[in-house]
């Protein structure tokens, strides 16, 4: 796509998130694309409420090909809420050099120029660890991350085998661990599958009260599949944004047998 080309997205984007066919199609949404080169791909979606979105893409399915725009209606509540994709072609976990502040900057523009009063961030795998570890770089007042990477240094997680040939091509580590970036101020939610292939991840996350963690029963990486079967992936997202952590621990329990994995701050919502 061209720069400043508009899409109209039907359904979620990317390969983690499919629309059920047996749910009627939302209504479009106008995307424009920002910037698509070897880089950084960006988009943009200008909404009419005081919050800004910024949506993280995963690694996708097909690695031949740059990430493609994830989440896109879940991400604006529908093209209510203002929202900046972005996709890393290079699937560096952010390791490029300086695309960690690259990327800040560009959010602190999109915040300048919306005059977004709340900033929150999502993302899935790769998207979910870009999420996190972001928040040590500029202002999200809430991050949820869906079945994130902690960190892809082989000296971190000798006994993870996936993703290895894109790591392979990664030539220093730079951004270690997503742990050692999530800010304080910044209320981090992560949700996990339990399968065992999961646990190299999991057991980085470090146990703070800005973080909440929900493990997810019978579920592997595929969690957005997984919530979004359950009927309940819109709304797991806006508790999250709103943070009422009681309400989505109720929600998650309720429809995925979800268990807290970690307890909530001091003042949480009831």
């Amino acid at each position: 796509m061209a720069m400043g080309e508009m899409m109209r997205a039907e359904g979620q984007g990317g390969a983690a998130a499919p629309v059920a066919a047996h749910r009627p199609p939302r209504p479009e949404i106008q995307i424009e694309t920002l910037r698509d080169d070897r880089r950084l791909r960006v988009w943009r979606h200008r909404g009419q409420s005081n919050r800004l979105v910024v949506c993280f893409s995963g690694v996708g399915r097909d690695w031949r090909v740059p990430p493609r725009l994830e989440l896109a209606k879940t991400a604006c509540a529908a093209g209510r809420d203002h929202a900046l994709y972005f996709a890393d072609p290079a699937r560096s976990w952010l390791n490029a050099p300086l695309l960690a502040e690259e990327i800040a900057g560009l959010i602190e523009a999109e915040v300048a120029r919306t005059g977004a009063t709340q900033v929150v961030a999502l993302g899935h795998s790769l998207g979910g660890f870009s999420a996190l570890v972001l928040s040590g770089f500029t202002r999200f007042d809430v991050v949820l991350a869906l079945s994130p990477q902690m960190s892809i240094d082989p000296a971190l997680v000798p006994d993870e085998r996936r993703w290895s040939t894109l790591r392979a091509r990664i030539p220093a580590f730079r951004i270690r661990a997503a742990s050692d970036h999530m800010a304080r101020a910044t209320q981090h939610y992560v949700l996990f599958g339990t399968a065992a292939r999961e646990t190299p991840q999991r057991r980085l996350l470090r146990p703070a009260p800005n973080v909440q963690c929900f493990d997810l029963p019978r579920v592997r990486h595929d969690s957005v599949v997984r919530i979004h079967q359950a009927g309940v992936l819109d709304e797991v997202v806006q508790l999250a944004f709103a943070g009422r952590t009681r309400r989505l621990r109720q929600l998650l329990r309720d429809r995925m047998k979800a268990v807290q994995a970690a307890p909530e701050p001091e003042g949480a919502e009831a």
